[in-house]
């Protein structure tokens, strides 16, 4: 007999959880579709690569016609269907109509993605950067400074790494980006700079987001500083990094542990180029490098902040305020490929506050890869570009499952603290193989003793940061606490980092991937 509504049940199924909300996975086929579209067609090499990608398109085109008129001649049942025996089913084989709905949707996803990477293609063949490249002739280009260039040491010579944003070689105009491995002269160059180049460019790999590097045989002149949203951008990371300032101790007095101040602007801003090679090291050994790149973890805290605060507003209203934030955070740490790719992640969450319901999260991630993809199919091979979109897809199917999993032998908190970043580095571990041929084992740990004072880092350095143009002395006061969590994070990445076998080897490419993921999916 069943308890009426609004009645406490007894018994054994007085601790039984509600029902889980139905999954909304409609938009999981077209985004994929587009993602392996997007994937194939943008590893094609050759000047011809836009035409296989044309050819591929036209064919979905051919295949999409039988399945339009498939979906036309669905009609949806006027009820829901009656799963009594003996109840009555279409016998015109009506539901077959919403399978070629389905396949439809995909098709045309993968067509469109296809049609823009064509485009794509054809242009960057025709951009005398990619001439140039392919040629292995030397050139002048003039750009601007996409990055702020920082310091990669290696075993036989220092590299400095930035982004170059190409706008004329030799005199013809470009819109390509290239990658630069330079040399000291690029160091200490401001993000938003023009520069003149001259150098002999070689091509990118197929499917890289850049279409030509440069090499350490490079030379680079200054020729203006930095103006419009760069140099505010500039302005807002010099204002940050002079409100952490350097401690005031005397010789042998307590002082920050080496990292925390520079690892502030990673925090708050993403501009990790100043952060010492060790504390890099022991991040990356801990998968804790996510923390000094904008993710969506960092829209997630700042929005979150925003919709919190904003609680007696509708909910729209909400996420106008929300989206409005969102664009000048945007803005702010440098609209970049990184930063794009965090800010559709934090549409995600708006979507799901617009809309008031849960259930939307999931197609908001479906529409928000494939609308990525349709503007940067070429980030569909990029390892950020995966990392966020598993990470978040991830978080959302398996954070809920597994903290009630967890809670049943660990305290709630403990098992809040621990789902996240669990379900996370689970989901994240396989992509992460295939850039690097290790395993992190104090990954879970280490994450989930960082989480706490992240949101106070992210809060607090951004606020510094818009202030300190303003008001420095009051910056210096609110830098303060973000100080205190970075010391924190560096203090716990450090730690774990040196324990016994932090960092196991784990067999590279799609096979130990598959392997990887094959265990965590047995565990």
């Amino acid at each position: 007999m069943s308890a009426r509504p609004g009645e406490r049940r007894s018994g054994p199924h007085a601790l039984r959880e509600a029902a889980p909300a139905p999954l909304d996975a409609r938009l999981l086929t077209p985004a994929l579709a587009a993602w392996a579209a997007a994937a194939w067609a943008t590893g094609l090499s050759g000047r011809g690569a836009w035409r296989h990608t044309l050819a591929a398109a036209l064919v979905l085109a051919v295949l999409a016609l039988p399945l339009g008129a498939g979906a036309l001649r669905f009609r949806p049942p006027r009820h829901r269907r009656d799963p009594r025996p003996g109840a009555p089913d279409a016998p015109d084989g009506s539901a077959v109509g919403s399978v070629c709905a389905s396949l439809l949707l995909a098709v045309l996803a993968a067509l469109a993605v296809l049609a823009v990477t064509a485009a794509g293609s054809w242009s960057r063949a025709a951009d005398p950067l990619t001439r140039a490249a392919a040629e292995g002739r030397a050139v002048t280009i003039v750009g601007a400074v996409a990055s702020e260039p920082r310091v990669v040491a290696g075993p036989r010579r220092t590299t400095v790494v930035a982004d170059l944003d190409v706008t004329a070689v030799d005199g013809s105009g470009s819109r390509l980006t290239a990658l630069v491995l330079g040399g000291r002269d690029w160091y200490g160059l401001p993000m938003g700079a023009t520069v003149r180049v001259h150098a002999a460019p070689r091509p990118a790999d197929p499917g890289e987001e850049h279409a030509a590097v440069l090499g350490s045989d490079a030379v680079v002149r200054l020729t203006a500083r930095p103006t419009g949203v760069l140099a505010l951008v500039g302005g807002v990371r010099a204002g940050l990094a002079d409100a952490v300032g350097e401690p005031r101790t005397a010789p042998g007095r307590w002082r920050w542990p080496d990292g925390a101040r520079e690892l502030v602007s990673g925090v708050a801003l993403g501009d990790d180029h100043a952060l010492p090679a060790d504390v890099r090291a022991d991040m990356r050994t801990v998968s804790m490098t996510h923390l000094t790149a904008v993710s969506g973890e960092h829209v997630a805290i700042v929005l979150g902040l925003v919709v919190c605060g904003l609680g007696l507003l509708p909910r729209r209203w909400r996420a106008v305020a929300g989206a409005l934030v969102l664009a000048g955070l945007v803005v702010l740490v440098r609209p970049g490929g990184s930063v794009l790719r965090a800010a559709a992640m934090g549409a995600v969450l708006l979507a799901g506050v617009a809309l008031g319901r849960r259930s939307a999260s999931l197609p908001a991630l479906g529409a928000a890869v494939i609308v990525l993809l349709l503007i940067d199919p070429w980030q569909a091979r990029s390892y950020g570009f995966a990392l966020s979109v598993v990470a978040t897809a991830g978080i959302l199917l398996g954070a809920a499952p597994a903290q009630a999993a967890l809670a049943r032998r660990l305290p709630r908190w403990a098992a809040a603290l621990l789902a996240v970043p669990l379900v996370a580095q689970a989901a994240c571990a396989p992509v992460l193989v295939l850039l690097q041929p290790r395993v992190s084992t104090w990954a879970v740990p280490a994450n989930a003793l960082a989480a706490p004072p992240v949101p106070v880092a992210t809060v607090t350095g951004l606020l510094a940061a818009v202030v300190a143009p303003w008001w420095p002395a009051l910056a210096r006061l609110i830098a303060w606490p973000a100080t205190a969590c970075c010391a924190w994070l560096v203090v716990v990445a450090g730690f774990f980092a040196d324990l016994p076998a932090a960092s196991l080897e784990w067999p590279g490419g799609a096979g130990g991937a598959c392997a990887l993921a094959a265990l965590e999916a047995a565990g």
